[in-house]
């Protein structure tokens, strides 16, 4: 199985905005070769852009997608993935893997401690009981667009990617929520509950507070749903 990446971070919307309703142009389809380039980019920038945890540890586009790019193709090898694409151009993506058999982080440098801070979630939600292959698919990496956030995106995409892990006899997904529209959005959804968090204000790595400027949210939060 592939190694797991070292940036387990659902759904990050680039401007913050919560989802809404999805147009009726939105194809929201299984992301194959053809679509992957395109979800590549918009997950890279997503983060990059917009996402708290990389802005902390002054991670740019170019040092991120360089890093990124390998597991990000294994993750993708494995089917479990969608995008949503209107007019041939992929406007939001969501990548999921089996959770069983991922091994912990091997980032250094800039990445390190980002890779610990979700080690340390992987390991509380292991806590929580075994599980063998096949049964929790994990959320993995989620984009949406700047374009196109409000747009009712992230949920559709977080729908349909459970609706195939079902189809796949996946009985659990697990999602590692860094930002306060994805933990309302995910949390308020149907079956979803909140298993584990850490408060980055409290996350040590190596003697350093990496995360402790971050107010909003106040942690990163593990979510589980049955499928």
């Amino acid at each position: 199985m592939p190694t797991l990446p070292d940036f387990r971070l659902e759904t990050h919307f680039s401007n913050g905005s919560s989802a809404t309703g999805v147009s009726a142009g939105m194809d929201i389809r299984a992301l194959g070769p053809a679509d992957t380039e395109g979800a590549f980019d918009v997950a890279t920038r997503a983060f990059v852009e917009g996402s708290a945890l990389h802005r902390a540890l002054g991670i740019g586009l170019a040092e991120y997608r360089e890093y990124l790019r390998p597991s990000f193709m294994a993750m993708v090898a494995q089917g479990l993935s969608v995008c949503a694409v209107e007019d041939d151009q992929v406007v939001g993506c969501m990548i999921a893997v089996d959770m069983h058999g991922g091994d912990g982080s091997t980032a250094t440098g800039a990445f390190a401690p980002l890779g610990a801070l979700l080690d340390a979630l992987g390991d509380a939600y292991r806590r929580e009981g075994d599980f063998g292959p096949g049964e929790v698919v994990l959320v993995d990496i989620g984009a949406v667009a700047a374009s196109h956030a409000g747009r009712g995106l992230y949920r559709a995409m977080r729908l349909t990617t459970q609706d195939r892990a079902r189809e796949r006899g996946f009985r659990r997904v697990v999602g590692e929520l860094t930002s306060s529209a994805t933990q309302h959005v995910v949390l308020g959804m149907p079956g979803q509950r909140q298993v584990a968090a850490i408060r980055f204000a409290e996350f040590c790595h190596d003697g350093a507070y990496p995360f402790a400027g971050i107010t909003e949210p106040e942690a990163v939060v593990v979510a589980e749903g049955v499928l």
